[in-house]
């Protein structure tokens, strides 16, 4: 049994960026980078959107598919990231500040099915020269199983 081949199970994933809230930036332009970090490759952006209120809010949705390794003896997911990177436009538009960014396990999504599960994350800075502040991110993320077998624990 120590010869097993490990799975993986691809995945279709949309995921939704919703909002930045508790933003402390009065007059900014904000966008988002989503980047899987694991489990395949895709990039993308978000549009360009004035902060109103101390929100930023995007509701955008971006699809892609990934693949997720799974122990073959036990069947649970390893982990897949997915950074969102949150950046700030400087000089208009040619440069951009990096606000920081969170990193999303999707291997946590893997069951939602038909209905999207919603959860807000903490925004990190990045390095330790930069200030915490408690905005909060709110994603959307469905996952629709691609492959065949579908037994795997998450």
């Amino acid at each position: 049994m120590a010869f097993l081949k490990k799975k993986r199970l691809k995945f279709n994933v949309n995921l939704q960026l919703v909002q930045l809230s508790d933003v402390p930036l009065v007059n900014a332009i904000l966008f988002a980078k989503v980047r899987l970090l694991s489990g395949g490759n895709f990039e993308d952006v978000t549009e360009r959107v004035e902060v109103a209120n101390h929100a930023a809010v995007w509701n955008q949705s971006f699809t892609f598919l990934c693949r997720i390794g799974c122990d073959p003896e036990t069947g649970v997911l390893e982990k897949c990231e997915c950074r969102i990177s949150l950046r700030k436009e400087q000089r208009g538009g040619k440069s951009c500040q990096k606000v920081g960014f969170v990193d999303v396990n999707l291997s946590q999504f893997a069951d939602s099915g038909v209905e999207s599960i919603a959860k807000s994350y903490l925004l990190d800075g990045y390095g330790m020269n930069q200030r915490q502040d408690n905005s909060r991110v709110f994603i959307k993320v469905t996952m629709s199983h691609l492959n065949a077998d579908p037994i795997f624990k998450v």
